[in-house]
């Protein structure tokens, strides 16, 4: 044996993979430890045998294998190179394990094929490792694919990686529109105000900047098809075996919903709060107004025992006085029982018990007459005029007497601080024959509302320009008139003075209460002026 022939040898009994060589019959000529171990024979029973019938005589779906298909003996056949790892070589004992094979084929000095060499090497643990990482990656689709959440991958360029299918669900795209794209100009390019929002800015690229989990509810995703959601979101950094950042995982979920409920349960804690003070406020008032309407009515026999037994010398003034004392006692009696009713709606509120409107047949002028008479003594310390236009004879009207009084109340109320001196709240009125209407005019010579103010006038949001304020006044005046099916607008010009105009049907149930009269006994122009 030659030195070359020996390393030779060497080799081929130090090799861990299986080697062997084939004849042009397809029979072994040597085989290596190694070889023989895999395939549990011993060497000698291998040598000068049929290598296809020992250990490749069945395919993987179990049929029979040909030889003239294998793959093995082509080098021999071809002259070419055969390698793969989708065979499956059989063992003595009847099991079969996977392979990753070459064969190659072998050349005498002539150039001539004699054989081929055959190297190959069990596979098993790799294809068990594979189908691992694959039943690993399937579960992690599964997972993936299933979840609520939208969950996508960003590079170091913040340009999607993957994106789970809630993830393009929820911001209305396919997958394929978002897998490569830049995510930020895709659903976070503007912020709640409107204005744009720069990329370095954007908390979620932060996590593979700075390597830490950023998270939030505040931030605003955009869909597809310009539509915004508030979202909840994490962006958690990816690093490699390494430890090296190579981007972000963000997950995240739409809580507009969440967000609306939480501010509703605020706001129906808030509500509860204002219930319960006013339930408390409702009652100290009540028991505060028993005393006042007892003394009116008192101080009320007292005067008219007194003034009969004046002198007749006293007589002129004393009519003067005992007038502006009647008139100032009845105002307080019937404030004192408005007051009352008014409380009295706050303790059914608080109960749970909210009234309905009362509808009977009304006129129109002794309800503004009692409003013009409850605000007297505040227009007169202003210097400002009550009148009234047209109003005697309107036709009735089906209405809760109790309801329009407030609307004008607060109406009335509300216009006499904003008149200067010698100024006027008016209130004219007309019928509609043709739509069954009653039209009411409520017009001042004040300084007039910003259109700002205007805008947000009926609505929960109003605003108030006077001193101590609340804006509730004109919301329960819109509230009033709702419950009438009726309607109201207001013009204003600063510097001028704000018209209210309020149409009101006369009838409830869509037919009059009584034919509309022709104004016949009352002047053009003719208007009333309530004294003091």
């Amino acid at each position: 044996m030659t030195n070359h022939q020996a390393i030779n040898d060497l080799i081929l009994h130090a090799a861990d993979e299986g080697i062997f060589g084939l004849d042009l019959e397809g029979k072994h000529t040597f085989v290596n430890p190694a070889a023989a171990r895999i395939l549990g024979f011993d060497a000698e029973e291998l040598l000068g045998k049929p290598s296809h019938a020992i250990w490749h005589h069945t395919k993987n779906n179990g049929e029979p294998y040909p030889a003239e298909e294998c793959p093995i003996y082509g080098a021999y056949k071809d002259g070419k190179i055969h390698h793969g790892e989708d065979e499956l070589f059989w063992r003595k004992n009847g099991t079969s394990f996977p392979v990753q094979y070459s064969s190659r084929p072998i050349v005498n000095e002539d150039k001539t094929l004699i054989g081929a060499v055959v190297t190959f090497r069990d596979i098993s643990a790799r294809r068990e490792a594979e189908q691992t990482i694959t039943e690993l990656r399937r579960q992690n689709d599964y997972v993936l694919n299933s979840a609520g959440e939208g969950i996508f991958g960003l590079d170091l360029e913040g340009c999607h990686t993957f994106a789970n299918p809630s993830a393009a669900q929820l911001l209305g795209y396919e997958i394929s529109e978002l897998l490569g794209q830049p995510s930020h100009s895709l659903w976070h390019h503007t912020k709640d105000n409107g204005n744009p929002y720069p990329k370095e800015e954007c908390p979620i690229y932060g996590a593979y900047k700075d390597g830490k989990i950023h998270h939030g509810e505040d931030e605003l995703f955009w869909r597809k098809d310009g539509s915004s959601f508030i979202a909840q979101y994490c962006s958690t950094p990816m690093r490699n075996s390494k430890g090296d950042l190579i981007g972000a995982v963000v997950t995240f979920q739409d809580i507009t919903e969440r967000k609306r409920l939480a501010a509703q349960l605020l706001e129906a804690a808030k509500i509860a709060e204002v219930t319960r003070v006013l339930g408390n406020v409702g009652h100290d008032i009540k028991n505060m107004l028993m005393p006042v309407l007892t003394g009116t009515s008192l101080l009320e026999d007292e005067l008219n025992d007194l003034f009969p037994s004046l002198t007749k010398s006293d007589i002129k003034d004393v009519k003067k006085i005992e007038s502006v004392c009647t008139e100032l006692t009845q105002m307080i009696k019937q404030n004192g029982r408005r007051i009352q009713d008014r409380v009295r709606e706050i303790a059914d509120a608080v109960k749970g018990v909210t009234s309905e409107p009362h509808f009977v047949a009304c006129q129109v002028s002794p309800i503004v007459e009692g409003v013009m008479k409850s605000l007297q003594i505040l227009a007169k310390e202003k210097g400002v005029a009550l009148l009234t236009k047209d109003l005697e004879h309107l036709p009735s009207l089906e209405a809760d007497g109790k309801r329009l009084f407030t609307a004008l109340f607060n109406l009335i109320g509300n216009a006499i601080p904003e008149v200067p001196k010698g100024g006027s709240v008016t209130v004219t009125g007309s019928a509609n024959g043709r739509n069954n209407k009653l039209d009411l005019v409520v017009v001042d010579t004040g300084k007039g509302m910003p259109r700002e103010v205007q805008e947000r006038l009926f609505t929960k949001n109003a605003i108030s320009t006077k001193a101590g304020g609340t804006g509730l006044g004109t919301k329960i005046v819109k509230d009033a008139i709702d419950a009438h099916k009726g309607t109201i607008r207001v013009e204003s010009t600063q510097g001028i003075g704000t018209s209210f105009f309020i149409s009101l049907p006369l009838c409830q149930s869509g037919e009059p209460t009584e034919k509309v009269r022709p104004k016949t006994d009352v002047p053009e122009n003719e208007t009333s002026r309530i004294t003091f």
